[in-house]
């Protein structure tokens, strides 16, 4: 046999399209009508094969798991609502994994708490949480890449299986094609499963802050899918509290870290009864972030800047963790400097009052903010960072137009300066007009 033809045989092998599986799917939901409702959804795919069984008690739903896995019977898919009498369905799922760990786990819910996500990444493996109300095409979309990347772990097994009995002259070159597909399998699960969590689950919309706030905008442009950079922010009549933060790294692994301190920054906000009271919200989420990472040796942690803004006063108090915040008033450029410290780095009994900035606002003034991936950006005719220095001129300039102009100013810029280099980092630019 030649070389050539054994080379075809094991391509065939690989390429080949295999025939289609016979899926089981187990829906968990105490809401008898959702279930009828995703039962009806699922039997409208017509392009796969599958049966559904379905529980409405999450304590009957295990005892039904244990059954099937007795009696040898496969589950692909298991899709569970998280709040249910008796047992939570992120517990459930979990507990599921003892059964059906290669199943792909999807949790449902209205309003998922950090522990919860935390829970369900550490002990389900979730593939997807979906938020209610769940979207007809995000439901359908959902499920497709599901049972795609269920079929795709089959058709692997497989064709392992298949390889395995070729004679060992092929053995270099099963490895080298089993080992390419299953890191790209799992390269793009993993970034679809975070960025779903990250983008459904808890992060702020750019959208919605621009919407809601007039004269103002968040500029996001993640290096990757996902990003470690976020915001979060708080409206209402009497005031505005705003954080932009940039986490250790950027990718999958920032988004993951920026997810943890995003969910720190809003528990602490909301369990403070004074809103204004920055030293207690800012120390308060920097020791729940600490812990949740006590036993990560990779020393991950996020600069970030926080300010609370009193509409009724015209006061603003700002506090940054190696990030500043700038404030262009008539064309002049104020500087309010964070500090040394690292949210995150270490625990805080209190802020030192100093660090903590004040300052009377103006109608008129502009507050610009941003993560150092603008200005650690490469471009330019020598290819050199875009510097903090050129951002502050760029921010000054800026200033001076009307605020519905800002953003695309501060975009344009970027673009044009990075030309057809690679971005650098995770960037992101805040900007408010004072009214």
């Amino acid at each position: 046999m030649t070389q050539t033809t054994t080379n075809y045989k094991v391509e065939k092998i690989i390429n080949d399209e295999i025939k289609s599986f016979h899926h089981r799917i187990l829906i968990i939901d105490d809401d008898e009508n959702l279930v009828l409702s995703i039962k009806e959804k699922l039997y409208n795919l017509e392009e796969y094969s599958f049966t559904v069984e379905t529980a409405n008690d999450p304590l009957a739903a295990l005892e039904l798991i244990k059954s099937m896995k007795q009696k040898g019977t496969s589950v692909s898919l298991i899709i569970s609502d998280l709040s249910m009498p008796g047992m939570e369905g992120n517990v459930l799922l979990g507990e599921s994994m003892k059964y059906y760990p290669n199943a792909k786990k999807i949790l449902m819910s209205g309003n998922p708490t950090l522990d919860a996500i935390i829970h369900s990444l550490n002990y389900a493996h979730i593939y997807r949480m979906l938020t209610k109300p769940v979207e007809d095409i995000d439901f359908e979309l959902t499920i497709k890449q599901a049972i795609q990347a269920v079929e795709t772990e089959l058709r692997l097994t497989e064709s392992n299986t298949q390889l395995i009995n070729l004679n060992t002259n092929l053995t270099r070159i099963v490895d080298e094609k089993v080992h390419e597909i299953k890191f790209k399998n799992k390269q793009l699960t993993d970034s679809i499963q975070y960025a779903g969590l990250i983008q459904r689950s808890v992060l702020s919309c750019e959208t919605d802050f621009a919407k809601e706030i007039p004269n103002a905008f968040t500029l996001l442009m993640p290096k990757d899918i996902v990003s470690g950079d976020f915001f979060w922010y708080h409206n209402n009549e009497t005031h505005l509290s705003y954080c932009i933060a940039d986490s250790t790294g950027h990718g999958v692994p920032g988004a993951f870290v920026s997810l943890l301190a995003f969910g720190a920054l809003r528990e602490s906000f909301e369990r403070t009864k004074l809103k204004n009271d920055v030293n207690t919200i800012i120390s308060k989420a920097n020791n729940q972030f600490k812990k949740t990472l006590n036993n990560n040796f990779n020393h991950d942690s996020v600069e970030l800047g926080y300010f609370f803004f009193d509409k009724e006063r015209y006061q603003l108090k700002f506090i940054g963790f190696k990030l500043n915040l700038y404030i262009v008033r008539k064309s002049k450029l104020i500087e309010l400097k964070g500090s040394k410290l690292i949210f995150g780095d270490e625990l805080i009994e209190n802020v030192d009052p100093d660090i903590i900035k004040t300052i009377d606002m103006q109608p008129g003034d502009s507050i610009f903010m941003s993560s150092d991936g603008f200005m650690d950006q490469f471009g330019g005719k020598d290819n050199k960072k875009f510097s903090s220095q050129r951002f502050k001129t760029l921010i000054s300039l800026v200033g001076s137009h009307h605020p519905a102009n800002h953003r695309e100013l501060l975009l344009k810029e970027f673009i044009d300066w990075k030309g057809s280099n690679e971005q650098t980092d995770d960037v992101s630019v805040f900007g408010l007009t004072i009214p």
